[in-house]
Order: C-alpha cells, then structure tokens, then sequence
C-alpha cells in the first residue's frame, strides 16, 4: 500500500497560492520544498522555506506543513486538528518547548486533508533507525551530553504534566475529561485492537488487557493532567543536548501523566537492551527517571510498573496496524504485526508483574 506521492513542486505552488489567497499575505515566494521519504502514515510531512511582504521588509520563514493521512491510517479516530490545538495551546501558554504553530486550514480542495502549517525547528533528533543507542549524534556524545539529554526530556515531559487543563482553553469538546479516564483509555485501546486486529484475534494483547482490567489502581495518584501520549526521546527536537520542541501530539488524552513516564521508560527498554543494545552510559536507572519526575511533578510513581504494562499494550496495538503497513510494502514478513520487538517488549514487561 503506497502513500501518496506528492510533486515537490506542485506542492509548492499550492502552499504559495494558499498563503496569498488565503492568509492573504503579499509578495509570497515558496522554495527548497522537501517531502521526507516515509511520510504519510501519521501525516504528511512538507519542508519549505517561505517570504513574504513584513511591516518592516520581507519576513523568510522556515516552515513545515502537515497534511492528514489521505491513503493508510494508522489510528481509528480522527485527532489531526486536536494536535493542532494543542500544541498551539502548550506554545502560547505553557513553558514546554514547541513548535511556533502558525494556521490550521480545515479545507480539503488544497491537498484532499486538512493541513496545518508551523514554524520550523532547528534542531537534532535521536533517530530510531539506527536506534540512537547504536550510531548518530546521541550515541556519539560523552555521558555528561546524554544525561543532560535524558534529563532535559523528562523535564519537558514533566512540563506537559504540570500544565494546567484549563490554561489550554482547547475549542469546546476537545479533549474532554471522563468520568474514569484510566477506564476510558483502556476501552479506547481495546476498540483500537478490535479495529486493527481485522478478525485476526491477538492472545497476546488480550491477556494484556485482561490484565490491566484486574489490576488497575483502586484511584489515581492525582488530578487528570494533559498527557502527550507518544513520549519518546525520538519526538524530542534537541539544542546543545536540550530540549528545543516536543513533536507528534496524535495520541494526546487527558489522564493520569503516568502514562507518559510509563511510554517513555518501556519505549527507551525496548529500542534498546529488548533490541540487545546497551543503554547509553550517561542515562539515568529507571528508578533515577521515576525520581526525577516525582521530584518535577510531586505525583507518585507507585503505580509506574502497571503503567509500564499499559503502554507496552498501547504500542503492541499500534504495531498490529503500523505492522500490517509495513507488510503489505513487502518490507517484513507475514509474521511481523504480531511479533516485533514492541510485542516481545510487553510480553517481558507481563512476566514481571
């Protein structure tokens, strides 16, 4: 299954046209327009350089557009224009590093998706191919460069968990917070599972969620926070081993900010020693991140280990999907969807608790 092909310059011509007729802005010239190869699945990825007419003379922006999935999708519910509103809203009112977000355009005549442009960041990102705990600038760095990487992302996680909910003033409806977020989540991704599974049962997942169904805590450690979802050191733009923007909002939900640590602890374990790699020296023990985050956010981490479970089952589900992509382009075996180092992560993960 192809994503769409976008011509680079066509596709500039469209973004010049919208930005004129549009935003109305004057004098507008786009170039050094650059699709990434792999983009598509979460959204289309655009890099241009713009200028247009300023108060003051021409004003040069680096920009990225981002255009929803028109082909494969990997997640059932539609959160494009949610990503847009939060990461706008962490921008303006928030101390976590973003992205300046520019204009959302909800019409699909442009591109057949609604898209959104933002400010380009520059910047280095950890890659998860190679994994940045086996080559690139992380993996390169001494132990003191790492550690303050580390350490500098489990502040900007902690920043997205201390935001207040009602500092962001989302458009009405957007983002709500159930009655029982936890519970909710959990019925989320067993729809999710049902979707991707396609009538393939997957036992693995299912006794993952018949385990977090028994064992769920009793109550939450506190109030529901804003959780980015996909906490990764993979989404995390880097400045001299700080963090410059937290990227990639589509899994963001309101609930217990444990969700987060767990994601960013059991996907650090299993892109690294689950691949049989060795943790870069300079991160610290999990027990060190937990404390670290404890110490940011004065919540409790006593619950961390069912956490870690839940998002080994979050990312197993994602998998079946994104896995069943990566088949059907003839890159991985029949197998893959169900057996990957995401799946083996959570059966790990399992037989510790």
């Amino acid at each position: 299954m192809d994503f769409q092909l976008r011509d680079p310059a066509e596709t500039a011509g469209r973004l010049r046209a919208w930005l004129t007729d549009v935003r109305g802005l004057a004098d507008v010239e786009v170039g050094n327009t650059a699709i990434p190869a792999g983009t598509g699945a979460s959204n289309e990825t655009v890099l241009f350089d713009a200028t247009w007419s300023g108060p003051a003379g021409p004003d040069r922006h680096h920009l990225v557009a981002r255009i929803a999935p028109t082909s494969y999708v990997v997640f059932p519910d539609d959160t494009f224009a949610l990503q847009f509103h939060v990461m706008r809203a962490l921008a303006s009112t928030s101390g976590v590093p973003m992205a300046r977000m520019h204009w959302f355009e909800p019409d699909t005549s442009w591109f057949g998706a609604p898209f959104w442009i933002m400010e380009r960041v520059a910047g280095q990102i950890p890659s998860d191919t190679p994994p940045y705990a086996s080559a690139g600038w992380l993996a390169e760095a001494t132990p003191e460069q790492q550690h303050r990487a580390w350490v500098s992302g489990v502040r900007a996680l902690a920043g997205v968990h201390t935001t207040p909910l009602a500092d962001l003033r989302l458009p009405p409806g957007m983002l709500t917070t159930p009655d029982d977020p936890l519970a909710a989540e959990i019925d989320r991704y067993e729809r999710f599972l049902a979707w991707a599974e396609e009538d393939k049962p997957f036992a693995l997942a299912r006794d993952a969620l018949a385990w977090l169904r028994r064992n769920q805590p009793s109550a939450p450690a506190g109030p529901p926070a804003l959780c980015w979802g996909d906490a990764r050191l993979s989404n995390l733009i880097f400045q001299d081993f700080e963090v410059a923007a937290v990227l990639d909002w589509e899994m963001a939900t309101v609930g217990d900010p444990l969700l987060d640590l767990g994601w960013w602890v059991f996907a650090d374990e299993t892109l690294t020693t689950g691949a049989g790699l060795t943790r870069l020296p300079g991160f610290p023990s999990r027990e060190e991140t937990a404390a670290l985050w404890r110490s940011a956010t004065g919540r409790s981490t006593d619950s961390l280990d069912y956490f870690e479970v839940f998002a080994g089952l979050r990312f197993t589900v994602i998998m079946v999907r994104m896995g069943k992509l990566i088949v059907d382009m003839g890159f991985m075996p029949d197998t893959f969807p169900y057996d990957n180092l995401v799946s083996q992560g959570l059966r790990r993960v399992l037989s510790r608790v």
